[in-house]
């Protein structure tokens, strides 16, 4: 086996960029791209779709589903040289477990077998420790910056609940078994990876930049609605809630904001730098397709693309007011075409140039023939629910809305999202908390929050806890049994008794002589 240092030093790569490649539902995508100009390394299973340079794996399993193609689908193997076994730290050596995967062996009378050493777990001789916290491309991303590289992208490495399809059988069996609630955990320790070392890391799909209008009364909303776009998301996003963006308030009453962040929906193409694609939507939505459907949409000559939902009924009851046929609460926006200050806009309703009505409705800031409704109505269902058609259902009734009330009609559908949520770790308790308490949530919120990661029970805690303490003593009295076995510890021992006898042998005389005295 070659160890890392050695590796890096004997082996060099073409002055290329790095490609690391996931599981993700983007990897399924690699047509569209040219892998010839980058140097590839993929992330477990993925070595079995595609050739690639190295292919790194962590958990010994891994190589068991994937030995078939291993030999002929990577140039190097790169593992711990204390590999995990079902996400768990092992004391087992790679070199110990070339008998039961004999590719193993294979790879390294090849010379194509590397080992490092991995945090967390056992280290041998001055190899770079690599940290990892769960999820593999932390390890390749050190591992690559310790190499030099300094340009690196990625195609699968996505957040989300799901892999591509290529790898859907292994979600019974793999998928999160790290026990993470999500895949979107990793990002924040990339970033600090990329920040520390000084790398140029990009995803090679850029995420849909989604920007959601809430407030106060809808935290846990906006929190529930991004668990579902990224639940079903087959595309990476990049979610910001709009929570008190400042801007500038219109002087007259009559054009409020009929919500403090009506207006915030203009300052998005500033956000984005006037660049790229961004989707709009307000906070009190909860999403059962896949985002990726909006993403795809082509503008043509437009700027703008909208949906025209059915209103219901029961707005009515509720004095819902009607502002038109088109709804700007989903919202398609060209930002490299909209050159939008929100400040100047809002001055227009001021300055009387337009009323709010057709600012929000027929945003008479672009031109007619740049807004388009061509977001399909199933994207903007208004308290309606098809199960075979709504991919976003919007809940407009403000009283009736199920974090708030528990008579919403379509309640329940929501609270399994939020029951899911909470227990992905999705909702930070303490926010829910925080609202029920000022009464901006409903009581019935509460229980769920037993289930929260940060909130397992104390009991659960400790089982688990035992578990691990029962696993070391397991592990440590197989070590004691293995070293008992050996030729030096039995060597050892008779010296130890050896030299014990004549201390022996005095307190036996010693005692029979004090004995005999105290009769």
């Amino acid at each position: 086996m070659i160890e890392l240092g050695d590796w890096i030093g004997a082996s060099p790569f073409p002055q290329k960029p790095w490609l690391v490649l996931g599981k993700g539902p983007t990897f399924e995508r690699r047509a569209q791209f040219d892998l010839a100009q980058y140097n590839t390394i993929s992330l477990n299973h993925v070595v079995r779709e595609l050739d690639v340079d190295v292919a790194h794996i962590i958990d010994i399993d891994v190589v068991g589903d994937c030995a078939d193609a291993l030999a002929g689908n990577c140039d190097w193997l790169l593992m711990p040289l204390y590999p995990h076994v079902e996400s768990t730290e092992s004391d087992r050596r790679l070199d110990d477990y070339f008998d039961d995967y004999p590719v193993l062996r294979k790879l390294d009378e090849r010379g194509r077998l590397v080992w490092y050493n991995l945090a967390g777990g056992r280290r041998e001789g001055r190899s770079p420790v690599i940290g990892s916290r769960g999820f593999s491309s932390e390890a390749v991303l050190q591992i690559l910056a310790v190499m030099g590289v300094k340009t690196v992208r990625s195609l699968g490495v996505d957040g989300g609940r799901s892999y591509a399809p290529s790898f859907r059988e292994l979600e019974g069996s793999t998928l999160l078994a790290n026990g993470a609630p999500a895949f979107d955990l990793q990002f924040e320790r990339l970033r600090t990876i990329v920040d520390e070392r000084g790398l140029d890391y990009q995803p090679l799909v850029e995420p849909l930049r989604i920007f959601v209008g809430t407030d106060d009364t809808q935290i846990v909303a906006h929190r529930v609605l991004e668990y579902s776009i990224r639940k079903h998301a087959s595309i990476p996003v990049e979610f910001t809630p709009m929570l008190d963006f400042p801007h500038r308030m219109p002087r007259d009453p009559a054009n409020r904001p009929r919500t403090r962040f009506s207006y915030c929906r203009f300052m998005i193409p500033e956000l984005c730098g006037f660049r790229g694609r961004a989707l709009y939507l307000d906070a009190d939505m909860l999403v059962f397709g896949d985002i990726a459907e909006l993403a795809d949409l082509s503008f043509g000559s437009r700027k703008i693309l909208c949906s025209t939902p059915e209103h219901p009924e029961t707005w009515d009851q509720y004095g819902g007011k009607y502002l038109g046929a088109r709804s700007a609460a989903v919202m398609l926006l060209d930002c490299s075409r909209l050159q939008w200050d929100v400040d100047e806009i809002v001055g227009g309703l001021d300055e009387g140039r337009y009323t709010y009505e057709e600012l929000m409705s027929d945003l008479c800031i672009v031109d007619p023939d740049e807004v388009a409704n061509t977001i399909a109505p199933e994207w903007n269902d208004l308290e309606r629910f098809d199960p075979n058609a709504t991919k976003l259902l919007h809940y407009t009734i403000v009283p009736t809305q199920p974090w708030k009330n528990d008579e919403n009609p379509l309640g329940e559908l929501w609270m399994s999202y939020y029951r899911e949520a909470v227990e992905a770790g999705a909702v930070p308790p303490d926010e829910v908390e925080w609202m029920i308490d000022r009464g901006l949530a409903k009581q019935s919120l509460r229980p769920a929050l037993r289930q929260a990661p940060s909130r397992r029970s104390t009991v659960a805690n400790a089982s688990l806890d035992l578990a691990s303490a029962r696993e070391q003593i397991r592990r440590l009295e197989a070590r004691v049994a293995a070293m008992e076995r050996s030729l030096s510890w039995r060597l050892g021992s008779r010296i130890v008794r050896a030299a014990r006898a004549p201390r022996r042998w005095l307190r036996r005389r010693t005692g029979r002589a004090q004995g005999v005295g105290s009769r």
